[in-house]
C-alpha cells in the first residue's frame, strides 16, 4: 500500500508518497503563488480536489484525475445576491448593537468533503462567509444549502478572528443523510435529512466571551469529528475547551481537565477506537503557540478521563509555532496496525508518526505556514 500526504501551505501544495510511512518522497510545489486552504483525495474515484485562494484572483477550486500530474480548474461555489446580518456585543454599553446587513461574496473555501460511498458524485464545501454548498455532479456545479444559510439562529453568528467560516463537515458513516457542520463563530449544527433542516447542537459548551455563556448559537467550535464506528460519539476542540458528546451532539461534556491548556485548533480521532481523541493544546487565544513552549500532541484513550502527552521527536522549549485547525490528521489504518498521525506547523514543518504518536519524525521543512494536512491510501 502507498500512503499519500497532501500538504497545503500558504505558498502552494506539496504531495508526499510513502510505502512504509517512515520514508517519504515529496513532489515539487504545485500552485506556486497560491494559498492552498485545503486539499483532499476522494476515496470513491481517486480525484484530488484543491481549494486555493489568491490575493488578486480570489478563491478557486482545482482538481486532478492523474495524481497531480495535471490540474483542471473546476467550478467554485457562488453567491447570487444573498445577504446576511449579524450583531456584535458592545462592551461600552453592555448590550448587543443593531444588526448590520452584509452582501455575501465568496471569501474562501475552507473545506471540501466527499460524500458517502453510497452517494457517488456528492461533494460538500464549507466556505466563508459561513455557508454550506452541495454538489451532486462531482463538483461541476454547486448549490447553496439555503436551510442552513437561512437558519433562525443566523443573527447570532459572528465572525471569529479568521472570519465567519464553516470549516468542518462530518457525515455519519451509517447514514449519508446524517450531517454535522462546525462553524466559527456559530457552533455545531446537525441535519438528519441530508441538509433539508438543521438543529443547533451546542448544549453544554461554554462561550465565555459572550454575556450569555451558554447560547444556542454563537459558539466558536474550532474542529469537529463524528466517530465513523459510532455516530453518537462526537468530539470537538472548542475555543475555550475540549468536549465530547455521547448522544449525537444533544449534550456536550467538557473533557479538558488534565490538559495544559483549554485553547487549541487541531484535533483528530482514531477511526478504530471510539474513546481515542488527539488534540494540540495552545496557550491562550492571544498567543496561539504551544502550551508550556513544547509542541505536544495529547492523546486520550478513555474518552477524556485522562490525557497523555506525545512529544518524542517533536521540538521542545520556547516553540513559537502553532498548528492550524486542519493541520493534524490520521491515516485511518489502526485496525491493520499502528495509527499514523501527521501534523504541519505554522512555521512550515511537517511531522509524522507511524505508531500512534509515540515517536515523531520531521519529514519536511522550510515550507510556508501549513494550512492543512490530509492523508490517503492510494494504489
Amino acid at each position: 500500500m502507498t500512503y499519500e500526504l497532501l500538504v497545503s501551505t500558504r505558498k502552494g501544495l506539496v504531495i508526499g508518497r510513502s510505502e512504509d510511512r517512515l520514508r517519504w518522497e515529496f513532489s515539487d510545489t504545485h500552485f506556486m503563488g497560491w494559498q492552498i486552504d485545503y486539499a483532499v483525495r476522494d476515496p470513491r474515484n481517486g480525484r484530488i480536489h484543491v481549494a486555493a485562494s489568491h490575493m488578486q484572483w480570489g478563491p478557486h477550486i482545482h482538481r486532478s484525475d492523474d495524481d497531480g500530474a495535471t490540474w483542471q480548474e473546476a467550478a467554485a461555489p457562488e453567491f447570487h445576491g444573498e445577504t446576511y446580518s449579524y450583531s456584535d456585543w458592545d462592551p461600552a454599553t453592555d448590550s448587543w448593537m443593531a444588526p448590520v446587513e452584509h452582501e455575501a461574496s465568496l471569501e474562501r473555501v475552507w473545506t471540501i468533503q466527499p460524500g458517502a460511498a453510497s452517494t457517488p458524485g456528492v461533494l460538500y464545501a464549507g466556505v466563508d462567509p459561513a455557508a454550506l454548498f452541495v454538489s451532486t455532479d462531482d463538483g461541476d456545479s454547486w448549490e447553496l444549502c439555503r436551510s442552513l444559510w437561512e437558519h433562525e439562529t443566523r443573527p447570532m453568528w459572528v465572525p471569529g478572528a479568521a472570519g465567519m467560516t464553516l470549516h468542518h463537515i462530518a457525515i455519519a458513516e451509517d447514514d449519508p443523510q446524517h450531517l454535522y457542520v462546525g462553524i466559527s463563530s456559530a457552533g455545531v449544527f446537525e441535519s438528519l435529512d441530508g441538509g433539508a433542516t438543521w438543529a443547533a447542537r451546542n448544549s453544554g459548551c461554554v462561550a465565555d466571551h459572550l454575556p450569555d455563556a451558554e447560547p444556542e448559537a454563537g459558539q466558536c467550535v474550532h474542529s469537529l469529528y463524528v466517530h465513523p464506528g459510532d455516530s453518537s460519539r462526537l468530539f470537538q476542540q472548542h475555543h475555550p475547551g475540549v468536549y465530547r458528546s455521547d448522544d449525537g451532539g444533544a449534550q456536550w461534556t467538557p473533557i479538558h481537565d488534565g490538559l495544559p491548556g483549554e485553547f487549541g485548533f487541531a484535533s483528530t480521532i482514531d477511526p478504530a477506537d471510539r474513546d481515542a481523541f488527539y488534540v494540540i493544546p495552545l496557550q491562550f487565544d492571544q498567543a496561539r503557540v504551544p502550551a508550556d513552549g513544547d509542541l505536544r500532541v495529547y492523546r486520550t484513550r478513555d474518552a477524556g478521563t485522562s490525557w497523555e502527552p506525545l512529544g518524542n521527536g517533536l521540538p521542545n522549549g520556547h516553540v513559537l509555532q502553532g498548528v492550524y485547525r486542519q493541520a493534524l490528521t490520521n491515516d485511518g489504518v489502526s485496525d491493520a496496525g499502528e495509527l499514523g498521525l501527521y501534523l504541519g506547523t505554522s512555521g512550515g514543518h511537517v511531522y509524522a508518526s507511524n505508531d500512534g504518536g509515540e515517536r515523531w519524525a520531521e519529514v519536511l521543512d522550510h515550507l510556508a505556514p501549513v494550512t492543512a494536512v490530509r492523508c490517503a491510501e492510494v494504489g
